[in-house]
């Protein structure tokens, strides 16, 4: 009986460039289909939402428990949250921009039955994965942003791109040159050391000002002013980024165009 051999397969330069290019394509397709951006676009909530419900053992994965966060993800799994099968996201992205009032959650659901910013979303703009990039208090109205383009979402929240959101806030009274000094510089919170971009007033006398602030901190500008003695009357915001509120009527919501959305990207 006469035993084979097997010799190495010889792989070219050219060869071997494309399994490397591939492989990298791989890696890079593992990491952008992580189980935490899947159950995003899937419609399930925020990042933070998502990941909460991976960490409790919520999510299975064709019948198994995953624990980790960047499990990745492949199109033909079968992912079940409590016990409900998920269906497939879609690819279509949808960018829009919604004019909050007071008394409605900064959420896409809530247990306890309260208003949210999605029911202003018309039905046929409530794409899965919808979420707000960012948030405004209960008693805060003004412009938010919301997207089921969770890259575009994170480049509006994360403070590293610096994207800059402007408030007009009214106060209870007239701030001095001293606090306006100290707002800029930086105030102790319960969340750490806040501080606003600049600082412009209505007139001298008048107790309305329009703040521009590049961090999202829960509550940020209503703790700043309780620091400095003061009480917030109103607060709304008129600017992310280029996104203006403009003549946008409360509660109303209008799309983004691409053409829009191209700008914000160009100018990070």
């Amino acid at each position: 009986m006469v035993r084979k051999t097997y010799k190495p397969a010889i792989v070219d330069s050219n060869s071997r460039s494309i399994l490397c290019a591939t492989l990298h394509i791989w890696c890079l397709m593992a990491v952008n289909n992580s189980l935490v951006k899947y159950l995003v676009s899937a419609g399930i909530g925020s990042r933070r939402r998502s990941a909460s419900l991976i960490m409790e053992g919520q999510v299975f994965v064709n019948g198994s428990q995953i624990l980790n966060l960047n499990y990745a993800v492949d199109p033909r799994d079968s992912i079940k949250v409590n016990g409900l099968k998920l269906e497939k996201p879609v690819n279509e992205k949808i960018y829009i921009l919604l004019n909050k009032p007071r008394g409605y959650l900064s959420a896409v659901n809530d247990q306890r039955g309260r208003q949210t910013i999605l029911d202003l979303v018309p039905k046929n703009l409530r794409f899965p994965g919808l979420v707000p990039a960012g948030r405004l208090d209960l008693y805060s109205s003004g412009l938010m942003v919301l997207s089921n383009d969770g890259e575009f979402v994170n480049k509006i929240t994360h403070p590293r791109y610096e994207v800059e959101k402007e408030y007009e806030v009214l106060l209870d009274a007239t701030l001095s040159e001293t606090d306006k000094k100290k707002l800029v510089k930086g105030i102790t919170i319960e969340s750490g050391i806040a501080k606003i971009q600049s600082i412009r007033g209505k007139s001298p006398s008048s107790p309305q000002y329009n703040l521009i602030l590049i961090e999202g901190k829960k509550r940020e500008i209503r703790l700043l002013m309780s620091a400095l003695g003061r009480n917030v009357r109103r607060l709304k915001r008129i600017r992310i980024g280029n996104f203006e509120l403009s003549e946008l009527s409360v509660g109303s919501v209008q799309r983004i165009s691409e053409q829009e959305v191209k700008l914000f990207k160009k100018r990070l």
